[in-house]
């Protein structure tokens, strides 16, 4: 049974398929929580269950807030029928605090930028983006500390990790004069760009900046860099120039190192992507942000999109990294769990929340007040759903669903790709008839731009400039969806 049928009828049947979850990107927009929440530093800061900031409905929610952090977390189900297996979701939001005026001094950054300069960037590409990677070095404060690295066939650190005011003047130089030649290989360079972050000094908040207009089949390799770099707190960012790069590569690199993605069809807009990426480490307030929930028995963990997911040896508790977050920024976790529940007892799903604030301490939130029962009444089960969790749900598998048919549109299976989309469609106005109105302006929205691709689809050849850059158009627009809402 697809999601969608939990929208479109009154009863609700035994045995829901599992499905693929990922991060939706529609939803409601969580408010402030109280600005009581001073809590001091390290101290556990307590939960409220169904409080202010729960989603329309908020049958098995609750809400946390800690210093520098607030958010929720709700399961889709409060109730689930009895002897069989079903589908529940978890939602979990984790919103950084708004910087505050007379706090808006900001922690020195550690950038290391890793620069493609194989033959394939000769040219206006690597021109502008020696020009884009150029004004971000000027944008530098002098505290701030860069790194760089190049890579074609090879890699070279052209200026290990420095003060900018001290090196500024010489790296612009040297970048002025990198010439292209070679081949493409990744994951060694962008092992430099991480290891160069390991000299920066605590307090510092660092991320690496890969870019590429080529492709290799070091992606394995590159994916385990940025994930283990993520666990140290080193974000990971990645864009794709042109028409070339594989955005299945670079998006997933940009996934596991908790970063941003981006496709520049020319690399005029590198210079946008950069300042973005120096404004968010600027701003940067939580770092190592991970959860930790802990599942009754009959329930257990299936997938997680929006963080790296970790099922801890025991099976019962699954720990969930979402990296860092910059002032006002929010990331949802949405997580599968397939319940099995064969009595009316309640059955509790706890956890807590933990981050680290940049120049700050650690801090800590419980999540408790939420539980799943067994029941052998379909209306009871129906009575108890969180139509907002499930609406996400919806968005999330339909923006999973979307990549693929990108990818089969790129293969030249132009008739899948039209199928899945024409699937999307179908499902995400199914679920938007009955979701609440943030949810369903959201699911709306999602199926529109997916229209809109499909139009672009059938009209051009995959092998076209302009079928190779409505594909990558559309997988950047989804991996975006899977980390934050869009």
């Amino acid at each position: 049974m697809s999601i969608h049928t939990w929208f479109r009828t009154s009863r609700v049947r035994h045995g829901l398929a599992a499905g693929a979850v990922v991060l939706a990107a529609g939803g409601l927009v969580l408010a402030r929580s109280a600005a009581g929440d001073q809590t001091p530093a390290g101290v556990v800061a307590e939960v409220s269950p169904g409080g202010a900031a729960v989603s329309p409905g908020g049958v098995n929610s609750a809400s946390f807030s800690g210093p520098g952090a607030h958010g929720t977390f709700a399961l889709s189900h409060s109730k689930v029928l009895r002897g069989g297996e079903q589908q529940v979701f978890a939602s979990l939001v984790l919103k950084a605090d708004p910087m505050a005026e007379q706090a808006r001094q900001r922690a020195p950054l550690s950038i290391a930028i890793v620069l493609d300069t194989s033959g394939s960037m000769a040219g206006e590409k690597l021109d502008q983006a020696k020009r884009s990677a150029i004004q971000l070095l000027r944008d530098l404060r002098d505290d701030d500390e860069i790194a760089f690295v190049r890579y074609s066939s090879d890699s070279e650190v052209i200026q290990p990790l420095a003060r900018a005011g001290r090196v500024r003047s010489d790296l612009i130089a040297r970048v002025q004069a990198l010439s292209p030649d070679g081949g493409t290989n990744i994951a060694p360079a962008l092992s430099q760009g991480v290891l160069a972050l390991a000299e920066a000094g605590k307090g510092r908040v660092r991320r690496v900046i890969l870019a590429s207009d080529g492709l290799d089949d070091t992606r394995a390799a590159s994916e385990e860099v940025a994930r283990g770099s993520a666990g140290r707190g080193i974000t990971t960012s990645s864009m794709g120039i042109g028409l070339d790069f594989d955005e299945g590569y670079m998006g997933a690199v940009a996934q596991a190192g908790r970063g941003n993605f981006a496709f520049v069809k020319d690399a005029s807009t590198l210079a946008t992507f950069l300042q973005r990426e120096l404004e968010e480490t600027a701003s940067t307030t939580i770092e190592s942000a991970t959860a930790r929930i802990k599942l009754p028995a009959g329930v257990r963990f299936v997938r997680a999109t929006g963080a790296e997911a970790r099922p801890l040896a025991s099976g019962a508790e699954v720990e969930l990294a979402l990296g860092s977050l910059f002032a006002g920024d929010e990331r949802r976790v949405i997580v599968e769990l397939a319940a099995s529940l064969d009595s009316d007892a309640a059955r509790a799903v706890e956890g807590q929340v933990s981050w680290s604030r940049v120049g700050g301490d650690a801090a800590q939130a419980r999540i408790a007040g939420l539980s799943l029962t067994g029941s052998t009444s379909a209306a009871e089960v129906e009575a108890g759903r969180d139509l907002a969790v499930l609406a996400d749900a919806m968005s999330v598998i339909a923006s999973r669903r979307q990549i693929e048919a990108a990818e089969a549109y790129q293969q030249g299976d132009v008739g899948r790709a039209q199928a899945l989309i024409d699937q999307n469609m179908l499902e995400l106005k199914a679920v938007a008839a009955k979701a609440p109105k943030p949810a369903a302006a959201s699911l709306q929205k999602q199926a529109l731009s997916y229209e809109s691709t499909k139009k672009e689809f059938m009209s051009t050849k995959p092998s076209s400039m302009a079928g190779k850059a409505a594909a990558k158009s559309a997988v950047a627009s989804d991996i975006s969806n899977l980390a934050r809402r869009q």
